[in-house]
């Protein structure tokens, strides 16, 4: 199962600082795009220093200037699939949901573990580029979210 994780970002200099993003991350269990929507602090950079510090494994997209929640995950998706275009589903987190980070490798492992009893998956149009990727929270709604400790 080949799966992907957006994380957007927005002038939250001090919230990477704070947390310890690259020891959250299991790169094995997935594939990272960290997307800069348009900070105008030092966001990019820690970004960057993360990047660099786990050997180049996750992809970065930089959006000059600040475009909406939808934009930012469309842009991290384009970037996973010229990676990979095989994807079973990509989920995107806020900067704020950082804390999520810690659990995600659970989340992970407990969604590979049940996935028949996730489908069917939330529908999307056909013709959305968006029609894979899904909120953390949208997923575990619909599942049983006890299944997840949440």
């Amino acid at each position: 199962m080949n799966s992907g994780v957006i994380i957007i970002f927005l002038n939250n200099e001090k919230e990477i600082e704070n947390n310890e993003i690259e020891k959250l991350l299991d790169l094995d269990a997935y594939n990272v795009c960290f997307v800069n929507n348009g900070s105008t602090d030092n966001t990019l950079h820690l970004l960057q220093d993360i990047k660099f510090k786990l050997r180049n494994k996750i992809s970065i997209v930089d959006i000059k200037h600040e475009k909406g929640l939808k934009s930012a995950i469309k842009a991290g998706a384009r970037s996973l699939r010229s990676e990979s275009s095989e994807y079973d589903f990509i989920v995107y987190l806020n900067s704020n949901m950082l804390d999520y980070l810690e659990s995600l490798n659970d989340y992970f492992t407990n969604i590979k573990a049940n996935r028949k009893e996730l489908t069917p998956m939330p529908s999307r149009s056909q013709r959305n580029v968006l029609k894979d990727v899904f909120s953390i929270s949208e997923l575990l709604k619909n599942s049983n979210a006890n299944e997840f400790n949440v």
